[in-house]
């Protein structure tokens, strides 16, 4: 797993590449936090994320949960559509700004 930061204006986006995994999770997990503490607009791209397991969708829930109380925004972008199903089978395709 690699996580590619940019800057666009006021908003950080992580470019993810590979699986998010438990062995990954808290490699992931540092990166966002990282993120965070830097925007609180962060936009992820799932273009190259090639999996998705429970442990990555922790941290993306916890990123969620602090972006919300800092009255930030997370928006995840370039969702395939294998990836997607991870998140409507959990119900939080409608929890997530999803496209």
């Amino acid at each position: 797993m690699e996580v590619i930061t940019t800057q666009s204006g006021d908003k950080l986006i992580l470019g993810i590449r590979g699986k998010l995994s438990a062995a990954t999770a808290e490699e992931f997990g540092a990166e966002v936090d990282a993120a965070i503490a830097e925007s609180n607009h962060i936009e992820m791209d799932f273009t190259e994320v090639s999996y998705l397991a429970s442990a990555g969708l922790r941290v993306i829930i916890s990123a969620q949960k602090k972006l919300n109380a800092a009255k930030g925004v997370l928006a995840l972008r370039n969702v395939r559509e294998d990836i997607l199903e991870v998140f409507q089978i959990t119900g939080l395709d409608d929890v997530f700004d999803i496209q």
